[in-house]
């Protein structure tokens, strides 16, 4: 399947940690995923460094606002209050009900209600479902080549939405979108979820934007490239 040559491709270009994620919308889960209980971040990290793949469902989420953001419960008005007490008495994200309200109503991204049953999130070289999405768990260099494959061919700039959870963030964004975008991979995340490292972050790319990047990566000097003319060309003209 082309996409598990994209993963094969992507990992060998960029000589990442791991391995490229696919995040499939399916009513049905897949033969090979595991049905634990598990937060959506946590079957992000799994997947890309671990090779597992996941059938989360509403059943099996652990994480109410992963939930939320991925579409798969929509949350009482008592879950709701719960988790913004949480947010801004616990975690400390917000500083108030009307910040925690302006994150919440401002941001682009908007979860997939009743859209599927099962988000299946697993290592993209092996997955069986054509993904709504692919994810790279990469570093800062990593990402900026990324940054300029995606805009080779198009010339459009990113533009990324950096609050908000790393679900949100990483699936629902670029879901809901139809954009890339970038997460830092918020603190509770990399404190629950300890293989995180501090240079970690995710790129995510919606699948009908990866062939551009493939296509890009013996083009330009942000996939394998050689350069046209050097810095001292310019220099001394």
């Amino acid at each position: 399947m082309i996409w598990q040559e994209y993963a094969k491709q992507l990992k060998e270009v960029l000589a990442l940690d791991g391995g490229p994620v696919g995040v499939t919308f399916s009513d049905v889960p897949i033969g090979n995923g595991k049905e634990n209980r598990v937060m959506p971040c946590a079957a992000i990290y799994q997947a890309a460094r671990k090779g597992f793949t996941f059938n989360i469902s509403a059943d099996n989420c652990t994480c109410p606002g992963g939930s939320t953001s991925l579409g798969l419960s929509v949350p009482s008005p008592e879950r709701a209050a719960s988790v913004k007490k949480f947010l801004i008495e616990g975690e400390k994200f917000s500083s108030c009900n009307a910040s925690f309200f302006r994150m919440r109503t401002l941001g682009e991204g908007q979860p997939p209600f009743g859209v599927s049953k099962f988000v299946v999130v697993g290592p993209l070289e092996s997955l069986e479902l054509k993904p709504d999405l692919v994810l790279l768990l990469c570093n800062p260099s990593q990402a900026s080549r990324l940054v300029l494959l995606s805009s080779y061919e198009t010339g459009f700039p990113l533009k990324a939405q950096l609050t908000g959870s790393t679900c949100s963030g990483a699936i629902t964004h670029s879901l809901s979108t139809g954009r890339i975008n970038v997460t830092f991979i918020d603190p509770s995340s990399r404190q629950l979820v300890k293989g995180f490292k501090d240079s970690d972050l995710i790129f995510s790319v919606p699948y009908f934007c990866v062939r551009s990047i493939i296509e890009s990566i013996p083009l330009s000097t942000a996939g394998t490239a050689k350069p046209g003319m050097g810095y001292n060309d310019i220099i001394n003209e």
